[in-house]
């Protein structure tokens, strides 16, 4: 009986699959590197990029450690980044897009060992079509992260099958202590990890001590940081991100909302191609504790969620990333198990994961700077100092406004007002430490108002911010002089 066409997809990807491994990247730097190009810094990019500036590793680190609640290992790999290559948004992002392909090709490596090189490649391409895909052109933790993780599984993967404990053992230590010094809620890969390692205990009747001591060994910089995580937990008693149950649903809500289009396009092309052949070859079974590990990843934003509502009261999407990872080896493993490692399923689900990767990589718009759609604010600089009250705008005029209008950007700080107005203080307390670092207009507020009877204020229609309401509850009359979308330059008088 000849072949069929899913079955000589299976063959060609089996038998050429470094070729495909690498025509991907070349199409994944191209379009990833063209979405970083598009994409401004942001407010938490920004805070990376004062500590990636500096002049060598060891200040870069102290600037980190000083300037934001999160671990270093992103700031230095960005300073390596821009010290090599230059300051550009691709540039800075190069570390968060190489952690993002890494995770990707883990996960390839991952699922092929138990369910084929037809299905790794699936496993490979979803993470492109998942809300994951943005951190890959983020100047922060999440890349990277993610792409420690995928590192982890394989050596956990390998470790607890006893190929090449050697070299398993340590990677698997190394990637989990990148994965902290990437970010705290990093430390939910414990969770499926350390499952998984109890199921596989209660098969075998004997704790892997090798991969006990390698996870504990993982967690040191917990232990180095342990300080620094108690404050980040207080302070977030007055944070942006509140924590509220339902998130553990927003999650994949929001997640996997880009990929439900591509869902329904396989299932109607399944539905098209009829019923599959009755033999299926679901492959090598795969082991109980790697469905275990992939069913808590599954879990973890909402144990993350749970967690936030009783101990650090701050969550948003992004601090359970990792959650991901278990839809993305699930879900191709899963089908493999119920169609068959060289199925038609397996063939229409990769076309269709490989089209919706493309559009989604190409799917960009032109470069921009920033401040130069901001008109109004930039003729109101010419004439003089402008307050811009909202921090995550102030901080990306200051960043992409011309050298000569920087000195003129301020930002009035008073952390007891940003409480009362808006009911959190994270940036009025965290854009102060900047000054040590870089010459940012960041003023206390009393003080500006001592000597500032008159003043320019630029708001952010669609962001709270205190100083507005504060003034006018302290008698000031407010003018408003300019609008404009989602902006308004008022005149204050004291």
């Amino acid at each position: 009986m000849p072949p069929t066409t899913s079955e000589r997809i299976a063959d060609f990807l089996e038998r050429r699959r470094y070729l495909v491994l690498a025509a991907l990247t070349l199409v994944y730097a191209a379009g990833v590197a063209g979405r970083a190009a598009a994409r401004p810094f942001w407010y938490d990019e920004i805070i990376t990029l004062v500590a990636a500036r500096a002049t060598n590793l060891g200040e870069c680190l102290k600037a980190a450690l000083v300037i934001d609640a999160n671990p270093p290992l992103p700031h230095l790999a960005t300073h390596l980044a821009i010290r090599w290559f230059g300051l550009t948004e691709v540039t800075a992002r190069l570390p968060a897009m190489a952690g993002f392909w890494v995770f990707c090709l883990s996960l390839f490596a991952f699922v092929r060992r138990r369910k084929g090189t037809l299905f790794g490649f699936c496993a490979l391409l979803l993470p492109l079509i998942t809300d994951a895909l943005p951190y890959a052109t983020e100047a922060r933790a999440y890349g990277m992260e993610l792409g420690f993780c995928g590192i982890a599984l394989l050596a956990w993967q390998a470790a607890a099958e006893g190929r090449s404990r050697a070299a398993a053992l340590p990677v698997l230590s190394i990637s989990l202590a990148a994965i902290l010094l990437c970010h705290y809620y990093g430390a939910l890969v414990y969770l499926p990890l350390g499952v998984a390692e109890l199921v596989r205990a209660r098969r075998t009747r004997r704790l892997d001590f090798g991969i006990a001591i390698a996870m504990a060994i993982g967690a040191a910089p917990l232990a180095w940081r342990a300080v620094a995580v108690m404050g980040a937990v207080q302070g977030f008693a007055h944070g942006w991100a509140s924590a509220y149950l339902r998130q553990g649903i927003e999650f994949w809500e929001t997640g996997l909302v880009h990929g439900s289009a591509y869902l329904a396009l396989l299932v109607g092309l399944l539905a098209l191609a009829g019923r599959p052949a009755k033999s299926v070859d679901a492959g090598d079974p795969v082991p109980g504790y790697e469905w275990a590990a992939g069913a808590v990843f599954v879990a973890c934003p909402l144990i993350a969620v749970i967690a936030a509502v009783f101990v650090t009261h701050a969550f948003t999407p992004r601090y359970a990333i990792l959650g991901l990872t278990g839809v993305c080896i699930l879900a191709p493993m899963l089908a493999a198990e119920f169609a068959g490692v060289r199925s038609r399923t397996g063939a229409l689900m990769l076309l269709v994961l490989a089209w919706g990767a493309l559009l989604t990589l190409i799917d960009h718009p032109a470069p921009r700077n920033p401040f130069a759609e901001e008109a109004h604010l930039a003729k109101a600089l010419e004439q003089g100092p402008v307050v811009i009250p909202d921090g995550q705008l102030f901080l990306q005029m200051w960043h992409y406004a011309p050298e000569r209008l920087k000195p003129r950007i301020l930002f009035l700080s008073d952390e007891a007002a940003a409480i009362r107005y808006m009911g959190f203080n994270t940036i009025d307390g965290g854009l102060p430490p900047l000054r040590a670092y870089t010459s940012i207009g960041v003023v206390d507020y009393r003080e500006f108002a001592a000597s500032h009877r008159e003043f320019l204020v630029y708001r952010n229609l669609n962001r709270p911010e205190w100083v507005t309401p504060r003034v006018l509850d302290e008698g000031a009359s407010v003018e408003v002089l300019k609008t404009g979308l989602g902006r308004e330059l008022v005149r204050v008088r004291q």
